[in-house]
């Protein structure tokens, strides 16, 4: 995750559509860039650019990191690119940290707006443990 993720992220993000589905809060740049220069010091956050083909398309990591468990978040920022397989992979790559890492549950949480994520999710193996608007989820390992 490097300064062009960084900047394609503020276009992601700031696209109506994918800040509702990403449940994304208002922020300005000066916000992104103070986040991106705390990663190096962040020890319960792991982050990845997503690409495909060299291209970025997207971002995902773990957050709130301890010693048993973490939160799972990603986006594919790029459309085109939506009902690839690709959220498949990232989540994939977060289930291999998780691992990695020796941690004993997984959680994220997600938008019931959405539906897609929402049935990968499902397929993984995540439990819901809480529905409602913001609906959590849950695997253990």
């Amino acid at each position: 995750y490097d300064l062009i993720f960084l900047d394609k992220s503020w276009e992601w993000l700031n696209d109506p559509e994918i800040k509702d589905l990403t449940m994304t809060p208002d922020f300005t740049k000066d916000d992104q860039l103070v986040f991106f220069k705390n990663l190096q010091e962040k020890k319960d956050y792991w982050i990845k650019g997503v690409t495909e083909n060299d291209l970025p398309i997207g971002a995902m990591g773990l957050k709130h990191i301890n010693s048993k468990t973490a939160e799972f978040w990603g986006f594919i920022g790029e459309k085109d690119y939506w009902g690839k397989g690709i959220g498949n992979f990232m989540l994939h790559q977060a289930l291999e940290k998780t691992r990695e890492l020796n941690l004993k549950k997984l959680f994220l949480k997600v938008s019931n707006k959405n539906t897609r994520a929402k049935n990968l999710y499902m397929k993984m193996g995540f439990k819901i443990i809480s529905p409602g608007e913001v609906e959590q989820y849950v695997i253990e390992l």
